[in-house]
């Protein structure tokens, strides 16, 4: 029998009084927002989020380290899964996206865990597991905002 202070990780929906930010129908064409992508390293499978949280914080502190810029990107997130496209900068300071080059492509099935940095809530990643080489991979996000999930 489970005790009291451990997590559990089944919730009942019955009782999540929270507005959804996006229509049900909304996530088939695709949700797309700006984020700065930091990194993505290979990592052995996760088994407890202690491993998931020190990955994602080794990945921050690595590239930091080596100074390694974050790029701007546009992640567009739908039933299909999850896409990174790096922004290009036009002429007159505006974004586009044209001549899109995808840094990342996962489809849903393959995303394995998403999470955030407790101590800064504008650090978010994911892992996923690469198709062709059954890697896990986490890559790694900072937000304008905080991210809440």
């Amino acid at each position: 029998m489970p005790s009291k202070n451990q997590y559990d990780l089944v919730q009942n929906d019955d009782y999540d009084t929270r507005i959804p930010l996006h229509s049900e129908g909304a996530f088939h064409h695709g949700i797309t927002f700006q984020a700065k992508f930091i990194g993505s390293l290979d990592v052995p499978r996760p088994t407890s989020r202690v491993e998931i949280v020190a990955a994602m914080r080794r990945i921050r502190y690595e590239f930091k380290a080596k100074g390694i810029k974050k790029k701007k990107v546009t992640i567009e997130i739908s039933i299909d899964g999850v896409k990174v496209t790096l922004r290009k900068k036009k002429k007159r300071k505006h974004w586009t996206d044209d001549g899109k080059s995808t840094l990342l492509s996962h489809p849903i099935y393959r995303i394995f865990y998403v999470s955030h940095d407790s101590q800064d809530m504008k650090i978010f990643s994911y892992i996923a597991r690469d198709g062709a080489s059954n890697v896990f991979k986490c890559a790694v996000f900072k937000s304008n905002k905080k991210v809440s999930f």
